[in-house]
């Protein structure tokens, strides 16, 4: 264990600095951007899952009195409309096909939004209905109907190069990630037992209070965007390869964002707003409601096989995992988070032979993409309910056999990664002791479930930026690519400043992210900022630091090493001068600044199964205390206990906030979420037939346990957290649930009907 170092700021429970302008109303979003002559943009979405565009007539809308300008596939020609995270799948506006029920075939710029739904009423158009696939097994049935005909230019992300083997050709399968140690078929014939089950994940939304929303205005060759994103400038090179420009003629400007979860990562609906922007030349608003952000990303279903075999007394010899990923009509990071589903699908534990096959597939649904914890979610889902399932079938304690086969800190994952960072049983047995494992419930159809998880944290090329600018008065202002997502980021990463200059908090204000004069960073993911960016920070904050003490040796006469700073002045023993005065004398007025500067980098390496070893392991321990209605098999969390391996926690309330909301967001997709399909048609687009969860959900006895050891490569040991707590959830309660009534289920989310349906099953 790394001793503490002694902070002051970073450290503790600072008071976040946009707390008043948001709770105030005050904090601007992209929403409040009015521009002059600005125009109200609405999408004109197919009504089919899959058809053929035979015919689009705009002739009527454009006579309407108040539209600026209708863009459809004809106007999109001289562009290079294709666009994606990872494929060029996916075109501005439908050009050959639909490819599921909320496509966008057209766009409409009126003045007013009145008059945009208007004229979409007034567009014509002709569609060839042709055969769908909606989930995987239809997907990938023999002969099943392509969503895609063709291949698609690949995009290199991250220096990764992503894509399907040849033998795929012709199928739905768009990305395949296979993984491998040992003779895994060795490994069952050692095994005493083989154990396979089967589970599923549901597909959800991310449901941010704020929907996509972009404003755009294309004039005189400059593009300028304000959008609700979390990677500003991925998004800024999308859109300059779009619109045929340089990177410098395209601005990205990101005020607040209210929730993102992965969901305004790439790109969504910027393309839209700035080609009615470049056709109309007047700044376009286009702001979607809740049922249109349903129809234009989610989290991916998933099926998920696993297969492991064990010895008499409960060791893992073997584990083969079947992972298929349903991405919808466009791969978005689909084949990102396929990989990281099939890398993740080991789980925490020792595996001497182990096979992974991870399948990305097109379906005629709503397009998946990141979301938060992308790929680890689905696939501990399934790892961690099998494990209690063996534990049962094997006559072991739950979490006993955890115990047995966790990996040990300074282990390695898999060749080439960064060894485990963390002490595994330790969050594990103080979750276990919270819940009071070993106490039998005291009432019936109670029970208690455990789980563990570990991610790691991107394992894709990271680089981030920062500046920091000390004016003449001694003030700094922070320069970031983090986008404040409700994180707290600008406050976290503003303590690391506050603590390296020895200056108050209210000292320090952060600039408004803006491509133009914003250090560049990769995207705010991965639970990753406070390690990545904090890094950058903490450099740029130390640069700054060097020129100000030899600054201020210079005017005081001294050598820079007996200097010191506390409280905002350099002291050279008892004599102290403000850092408003050591600028001063530096440039012989009250003018100039002092800036530092910060990069992280990741490190490749060709060892490493993904390119690149992870930055930090992330991981969650649950556990969870349920009671079970056996008349209508109703679900009530008594209790839920979070542990969280944060290094350091630069903000203990944030972190703790981060952490325990985390496990409040996964109540959604383990007990009621899902998105529903009938005949390709998605019947729940809204908040009245898609439930998420409200403070009635919140369990009796509920917190968060910080696990601070110092272990974390980021500013004074700290690592990034904030997914976590997040993985654990759906395994915890589905353990805690077979426990309490003897029933399994396989397939999230875990609803009063499905308990009730097991228990009639049962008693057959």
């Amino acid at each position: 264990m790394k001793t503490k170092p002694d902070l002051k700021i970073a450290g503790s429970s600072a008071r976040r600095l946009d707390g008043i302008e948001k709770v105030t109303g005050k904090a601007v979003y992209t929403g409040d951007i009015e521009l002059p002559g600005m125009g109200c943009a609405k999408i004109l979405r197919s009504p089919l899952p899959h058809a053929r565009l035979v015919r689009i007539d705009a002739g009527r809308a454009e006579k309407l009195s108040g539209v600026y300008a209708i863009l459809t596939r004809d106007d999109i020609t001289s562009l290079n409309y294709q666009y994606g995270a990872t494929y060029k799948d996916q075109a501005i506006v439908a050009v050959d096909k639909v490819r599921y029920s909320g496509d966008p075939v057209a766009a409409v710029l009126a003045v007013d939004e009145a008059t945009a739904e208007e004229a979409l009423a007034l567009i014509d158009v002709e569609y060839e209905d042709l055969p769908m696939v909606t989930n995987i097994e239809e997907a990938i049935a023999p002969g099943a109907p392509l969503v895609h005909e063709t291949q698609f230019a690949k995009v290199q992300m991250r220096g990764t190069s992503y894509g399907a083997p040849e033998k795929f050709k012709g199928t739905n399968v768009c990305y395949y990630f296979g993984y491998s140690h040992g003779d895994v078929a060795e490994g069952f014939g050692k095994s005493d037992y083989v154990y396979e089950d089967t589970f599923r994940f549901p597909k959800v939304q991310h449901y941010s209070l704020e929907p996509h929303v972009t404003v755009a205005d294309f004039k005189e060759g400059q593009l300028t965007v304000w959008t609700a994103c979390q990677d500003p400038f991925t998004l800024r090179d999308h859109l300059a390869g779009i619109f045929n420009l340089p990177q410098s003629r395209v601005r990205v400007i990101v005020p607040y964002v209210g929730g993102a979860y992965g969901g305004k990562l790439y790109v969504k609906a910027e393309p839209i707003a700035a080609a009615l922007s470049w056709k109309s030349r007047r700044p376009v608003k286009l702001a979607f409601n809740v049922s249109e952000s349903f129809k234009t990303i989610t989290r991916h279903p998933a099926r998920v096989r696993i297969k492991t075999g064990v010895t008499r007394d409960g060791r893992i010899v073997a584990r083969e995992c079947e992972v298929h990923m349903d991405t919808g009509a466009y791969a978005d990071a689909g084949p990102r988070v396929t990989q990281k589903a099939g890398y993740r699908a080991l789980g925490p534990y020792r595996i001497p032979y182990a096979k992974v096959d991870a399948y990305g597939v097109y379906t005629n649904t709503v397009p998946a993409g990141a979301f938060r914890g992308f790929g680890a979610v689905q696939v501990t889902w399934a790892y961690e309910s099998q494990m209690d399932l063996i534990a049962e079938r094997l006559g072991m304690d739950a979490l006993e056999i955890r115990l047995k086969n966790l990996l040990k800190k300074g282990e390695l994952y898999t060749p080439g990664d960064t060894p485990v960072d963390c002490d595994l049983k330790e969050g594990l047995l103080k979750v276990a002791e919270a819940i009071d494992w070993k106490r039998k419930p005291s009432r019936p159809y109670t029970g208690k479930g455990l789980s563990c998880c570990i991610k790691d944290a991107g394992g894709t090329f990271k680089i981030a930026g920062a500046t920091v600018k000390m004016s003449s008065d001694g003030s700094v202002v922070l320069l970031t690519g983090t986008v404040e997502v409700g994180q707290g980021s600008r406050t976290a990463l503003s303590q690391v400043v506050a603590e390296e200059l020895a200056l108050e908090l209210d000292k320090i204000s952060v600039a408004e992210l803006d491509t133009d004069v914003t250090p560049y960073d990769v995207s705010t993911s991965a639970s990753s900022s406070m390690t990545v960016m904090g890094l950058a920070v903490q450099r740029a904050a130390q640069d700054l630091k060097k020129q100000l003490l030899r600054a201020a040796a210079k005017a005081m006469g001294k050598k820079a090493a007996q200097l010191t700073l506390k409280n905002g002045k350099v002291y050279s023993r008892g004599e102290g001068v403000p850092y408003g005065q050591v600028i001063s004398d530096h440039f012989g007025s009250k003018a100039g600044e002092i800036i530092g500067r910060g990069i992280y980098r990741d490190v490749k390496s060709k060892k490493a199964v993904l390119g690149s070893p992870t930055t930090f392991w992330e991981v969650g321990w649950g556990g969870a205390e349920v009671e079970v209605d056996p008349e209508t098999g109703a679900i009530q969390i008594l209790k839920y206990i979070s542990a969280a391996d944060v290094g350091r926690a630069i903000n203990p309330v944030q972190c703790e906030g981060q952490d325990e909301g985390a496990v409040f967001f996964a109540f959604g997709h383990t007990l009621f979420e899902e998105m529903v399909y009938e005949d390709g048609q998605l019947l729940n687009p809204n908040l009245i037939d898609y439930r998420v969860p409200t403070f009635c959900h919140l369990p009796k006895e509920f917190y968060s346990i910080l696990i601070e050891n110092g272990n974390g490569p980021g500013p004074f040991g700290s690592k990034g957290m904030g997914e976590g707590g997040l993985l654990p959830v759906a395994s915890a309660i589905a353990n805690a649930v077979s426990k309490a009534v003897g029933v399994r289920i396989f397939d999230l989310p875990i609803t009063p009907v499905k308990v009730w349906r097991a228990l009639r099953e049962k008693k057959l």
